[in-house]
């Protein structure tokens, strides 16, 4: 790329869309937001470049003699021109922005009439504006801060008006809508120290504390999202699967009642809930197939846009174990795209070799795995677990693949002690999944073996790779075997 196409001008064009640079193209040529007259023809200069811009033939100076092929080139020029052509496009986005934003508007011309003394058409207007927004069957944070603006801009008015009202509607009204977004932004926030004391060592937030002042301010008020979020808060950690379960009932029975905001971080919420559940071992991750297939149409789980890897993997993993094998072909066509490109090919060829597995033919797993070479960590690592599962499934048909196995197992606890990209809980979870898969296997071979031994094989388990895989191959183990003794 040309370094003048670094500019921020043509960095912020690369971010627009089409139909945005076409309506770029009208603002710039209307003479009411612009009266530089070489801008459009800047923009239209560099539009057969988008989105790349990058033509190693366009200089600067050529880029000048296209846009100005009368003047004499000056590089400060260029620049200069460049600078407003920047600056123009970040009143474009305000404008852009602004047109969207109806409760702005109703705000701003409410001040409008007010400052200029037309108390008539502002009363009329914000009552209006105040009656819309009261009519609304889900509210959003900024619908409550409206109200909460207009009905204090009409209490505040110098009119009095308000003040000589019988009961003094309009400042208990103002009082609801405070405490409901003090009580709804308040509450995320609990739910954000809730999870970051769990995740992270070094964050310690007071959540009894908050906690306390909230239930006290809340004491009374209803709303659907305050009550997910009061049996959210009384979550305890001896009966998580069944809180979550109600939990999930509720947010389905309530789901049509909470905004876009409130859906997405219930959803989010659950699938924090269930990956716990999960790697304890205590839900099985087909059952959040549902959930995540809600946050895709949603748009939940994506950001801006853009799907994580880790939310990639686990909805593979969940609709794969199902045995969903055609959603799992349309979400992989569909989002692989929402990924970051350093994940992309990665995630894709690990998507292929899991679906082989869950479909019978670790084979074709095991060949797709030995082909590719993952470029990121995490997909080394996960892809040596698929592969360990497909070299256990091959070795419980057919016995030859033992040695294949154990090998492969020695290989990977030594690449797990070399490698130091992971923390000490997540090392030694993989590393257990390892150790256990090496005593089924050699149960497995063994001739003369003793069922209780693996009986509570798992019993003190809380930190474990795969725990639900390894419990099923237990169990077909313990089948096989005593299906061998019988014959003997």
């Amino acid at each position: 790329m040309p370094p003048f196409f670094s500019a921020k001008f043509v960095a912020l064009l690369q971010k627009m869309e089409p139909q945005e640079l076409k309506s770029f193209d009208l603002y710039l040529q209307s003479p009411y937001h612009n009266t530089n007259k070489n801008l459009p023809r800047l923009l239209a200069r560099l539009l057969p470049h988008y989105p790349d811009f990058s033509d190693p033939k366009l200089s600067k100076e050529k880029l000048f003699r296209q846009v100005l092929p009368e003047g004499k080139f000056s590089e400060r020029r260029m620049n200069n021109l460049m600078s407003e052509g920047y600056l123009a496009a970040e009143q474009f986005l305000v404008f852009q922005r602004f047109a969207r934003e109806e409760g702005l508007q109703q705000q701003l011309l409410a001040e409008e009439f007010q400052a200029r003394s037309l108390d008539d058409w502002f009363f009329r207007h914000s009552d209006r504006e105040i009656s819309r927004l009261e009519a609304k069957a889900v509210k959003d944070w900024r619908d409550y801060l409206d109200l909460l603006r207009l009905q204090r801009r009409q209490y505040q008015h110098p009119s009095q008006r308000q003040h000589l009202e019988t009961g003094h509607t309009t400042i208990a009204k103002m009082g609801e809508q405070i405490d409901l977004l003090f009580l709804l932004e308040k509450a995320t926030i609990i739910n954000e120290m809730i999870v970051r004391n769990r995740l992270y060592k070094g964050e310690h937030h007071d959540v009894p504390r908050e906690l306390k002042k909230w239930q006290i301010c809340s004491e009374g008020i209803q709303h659907p999202a305050l009550d997910l979020y009061r049996m959210r808060f009384a979550y305890t950690e001896k009966d998580l699967l069944r809180q979550y379960q109600q939990l999930y009932a509720a947010f389905l029975e309530r789901f049509d009642d909470l905004n876009a905001r409130e859906q997405k971080i219930q959803i989010l919420s659950l699938l924090n809930d269930a990956k716990r559940l999960v790697k304890s071992g205590s839900l099985d991750i087909t059952e959040s197939l549902p959930l995540y297939q809600l946050g895709l149409i949603t748009g939940s789980v994506l950001n801006q846009g853009r799907l994580s890897a880790n939310t990639y993997l686990s909805i593979v993993t969940a609709s794969n174990t199902k045995g969903s094998f055609d959603f799992t072909t349309d979400f992989v066509d569909s989002y692989t795209k929402c990924l970051s490109e350093e994940d992309r090919e990665d995630c894709a060829i690990w998507a292929r070799a899991h679906s082989a597995y869950y479909q019978n033919d670790p084979k074709v797993c095991i060949e797709v795995l030995l082909g590719y070479d993952f470029q990121v960590p995490n997909f080394q690592l996960i892809s040596r677990v698929l592969m360990t599962q497909a070299y256990f499934d091959l070795y419980l048909k057919d016995t030859r693949y033992q040695l294949y196995l154990l090998n492969f197992l020695d290989s990977f606890e030594k690449w797990l002690s070399r490698e130091k990209f992971w923390s000490k809980p997540n090392h030694i979870g993989f590393l257990r999944f390892v150790q256990k898969c090496r005593v089924l296997a050699r149960y497995h071979g063994e001739v003369d073996s003793k069922p209780e031994k693996l009986a509570k094989m798992f019993s003190n388990e809380k930190n474990i790779q795969a725990l639900l895989w390894l419990k099923q191959k237990r169990d077909e183990v313990r089948h096989l075997k005593k299906k061998r003794l019988s014959r003997s």
